[in-house]
């Protein structure tokens, strides 16, 4: 049996060219007609489960619509406490106009996002705010565009897809975490980052990379990992190889929340004292980041105003559908505690550093 293709790609007549039967026929047994023979028909519901294929629901044009006062919110996890942020900040404001929300997760598969982008054609929402899953969502997106159902992405944004986008500026967030343990002395830094298809990963990098050209250090890309695939046990096996290196770095950026647990637990594994041996920031002002002794240095992403704000822009498309297009880029805020060997505590940085694009 050949591999199971891909439900976003797989058309009518994919199932109907498995069978050698015609497109109609495939019709038929979607539509529970009668007249197709039990022995097709059976052969017809294999391919289709083979395949995956699911049909499209009608376009939004011949669907005669009125406002349910509903949008949907779509997350790769609502276990994150990031992404619960988002969520409260979505809420809030959707309240205030008196919309209701929907909310799931993706669990970061494509194939579970598209089926939720799917399932809200169906339930006639009057608009999405989606988190992509990383940059193969592109294709499920663009399909879903076509019902033109108000749509703003969140936190995440993926190249030259015409949609609305809310985000934090990554870019200059990880060149002020970076910056900072420079002024602290260290010239070997480390990166872990998960999931190297998502843009905000990417921007991290970029943003990295960019204050070591301010400060004249060069990239060693030996002291960076990162995986094509976020899962919570690769964060643990990241930090532990870069720890166990002959030639360790000095400090270490976290890339987000996972990555800096497990940091933590590889540390405590290989009895390395965080800020003694090794100094360490990360992003997400998560709860437990301020109360893990000796207390983390973290960009404070500003994640409650980015569901805020995306679900504004929302309201603002559904009442306004011909506005183009806006990339929003928030603030954020480092904040300074003991994690880089520095005394002080919770004291908010303004973003006036050197800074400059890296080619």
């Amino acid at each position: 049996m050949s591999p199971r293709k891909s439900s976003l790609t797989t058309t009518i007549r994919d199932v109907a060219a498995r069978v050698n039967v015609s497109p109609m026929t495939v019709s038929r047994v979607l539509n529970g007609n009668s007249s197709v023979h039990p022995e097709t028909r059976q052969r017809v519901e294999e391919a289709i489960r083979d395949l995956g294929y699911s049909p499209l629901p009608p376009q939004r044009d011949t669907i005669q619509r009125r406002s349910s006062h509903t949008i949907a919110l779509i997350l790769p996890s609502i276990a994150n406490p990031f992404f619960n942020k988002v969520a409260h900040g979505v809420e809030t404001a959707a309240d205030n106009h008196n919309y209701r929300v929907i909310i799931c997760g993706t669990h970061g598969d494509i194939h579970r996002e598209w089926r939720s982008l799917r399932d809200f054609v169906h339930r006639r929402v009057d608009g999405v705010i989606i988190a992509p899953c990383n940059d193969l969502s592109r294709e499920a997106l663009e399909q879903f565009g076509q019902y033109q159902i108000p749509t703003v992405l969140v936190d995440r944004e993926i190249a030259t897809l015409n949609m609305d986008v809310v985000q934090g500026d990554n870019v200059k967030a990880a060149s002020m975490l970076t910056h900072h343990l420079i002024t602290q002395g260290h010239r070997r830094i480390g990166f872990i980052s998960t999931d190297n298809r998502v843009s905000t990963s990417r921007d991290r990098m970029y943003g990295y990379r960019s204050a070591l050209d301010v400060a004249g250090i060069a990239f060693d890309s030996s002291l960076v990992y990162e995986e094509s695939i976020a899962q919570d046990n690769n964060c643990y096996d990241m930090a532990y190889k870069l720890l166990t290196r002959s030639d360790r770095p000095s400090a270490v950026v976290a890339g987000n929340s996972l990555v800096l647990i497990g940091l933590v637990q590889a540390c405590a594994d290989l009895r390395i004292r965080i800020p003694t041996d090794i100094a360490a920031v990360s992003f997400d002002d998560i709860e437990y980041a301020s109360v893990l002794c000796p207390f983390f240095t973290v960009i404070d992403l500003p994640a409650i105003q980015m569901g805020v704000h995306a679900t504004e822009r929302l309201i603002q498309i559904i009442r306004q559908p011909e506005s183009k297009p806006v990339n929003r880029k928030l603030s954020t805020n480092l904040i300074v505690r003991r994690s880089c060997g520095n005394n002080t505590h919770d004291v908010f940085l303004h973003e006036h550093y050197p800074f400059r694009q890296f080619v």
